[in-house]
């Protein structure tokens, strides 16, 4: 017997799907549709009106200078979500009801030393550019592949590290619970660690400076609503985004997760890999739904 549904059965994350995209090294199945619609919730915020544009891009670069040598080079990153502002343009309404942060940290704190690894880093236009504008904010979706031991993870602290040097905003969204985090002074799930959780939002916003800039993070485990995130833009102003909301339509957008990947009827995939109080939540969820498909 099996229990499929087109909907997802848990109030945010669905454990089943994430546990089969991560086993079956599938990942890309959830990402890429992820990030469109991502996208397009913030565009329908982000109007030209406001001046910002938003863009999913392959390459973008950025102009550092090396402090020795007195030159400067380019690097390229892998971006997925660029936020850009025009020239003179009118700021956004930022009004929103301020959401809980699990707890704020100092950007600083989250810089690994510089290492000799391939720079993955964004662009800035340059003044007199007809692009789109200065680069403001980045947001990451995490592949298994940007988490430590992935094959891509120095590549990818090293672009971390670029973009909060370059006093870019970084949005880093991390819904896979097998590896921790890329930053280390973050809890390890994996280790069933104190106060871990298997899912994260880290907002880093190097404003006024790195040193002053603050990371807050957003926890949240097994069957909670994701929260509703505050997306930073130029000179400290924000928009409101429903999470949560953004990543039920991309669940109910592919309808091979709920009736291929997901049975309610079995645990998730390495089901071990969750920490109790999480086991606990599944065990939950799947009676719950077991129990609703009776009456």
């Amino acid at each position: 017997m099996t229990l499929h549904l087109e909907t997802n059965g848990y109030h945010g994350i669905n454990a089943h799907l994430h546990s089969y995209l991560q086993q079956h090294n599938a990942w890309s199945l959830f990402h890429g549709e992820h990030i469109t619609h991502l996208r397009a919730a913030l565009q329908a915020q982000l109007t030209p009106a406001t001046g910002y544009f938003v863009v999913s891009e392959k390459s973008l670069q950025i102009i550092r200078d090396d402090l020795i040598s007195g030159t400067s080079t380019q690097s390229k990153s892998i971006a997925d979500i660029g936020i850009y502002q025009t020239e003179s343009s009118p700021t956004p309404d930022t009004s929103s009801k301020e959401n809980p942060v699990l707890y704020e940290i100092p950007i600083i704190d989250t810089i690994t030393e510089p290492e000799n690894v391939s720079g993955i880093v964004i662009y800035k236009a340059l003044p007199d550019s007809t692009g789109l504008g200065e680069p403001i904010t980045r947001i990451e979706l995490l592949s298994p592949a940007n988490k430590p031991p992935g094959s891509h993870y120095r590549q990818y602290l090293a672009k971390r590290d670029e973009t909060l040097y370059a006093g870019i905003n970084l949005v880093e969204i991390d819904y896979l619970h097998e590896r921790r985090s890329p930053i280390g002074i973050v809890p390890d799930y994996p280790a069933h660690a104190p106060n871990a959780t298997p899912y994260m939002i880290v907002i880093s916003q190097p404003y006024p400076t790195l040193e002053e800039g603050m990371a807050k993070i957003y926890g949240f485990n097994v069957d909670d609503t994701i929260p509703t995130i505050h997306i930073p833009l130029a000179a400290g102003n924000h928009i409101t985004l429903n999470m949560n909301e953004v990543y039920q339509q991309t669940f109910e957008a592919n309808l091979a997760f709920g009736l291929r990947f997901v049975d309610y009827h079995g645990l998730p995939e390495n089901f071990e890999s969750y920490a109790p109080q999480d086991q606990n939540a599944i065990k939950a969820v799947m009676a719950r739904l077991s129990d609703a498909q009776k009456e």
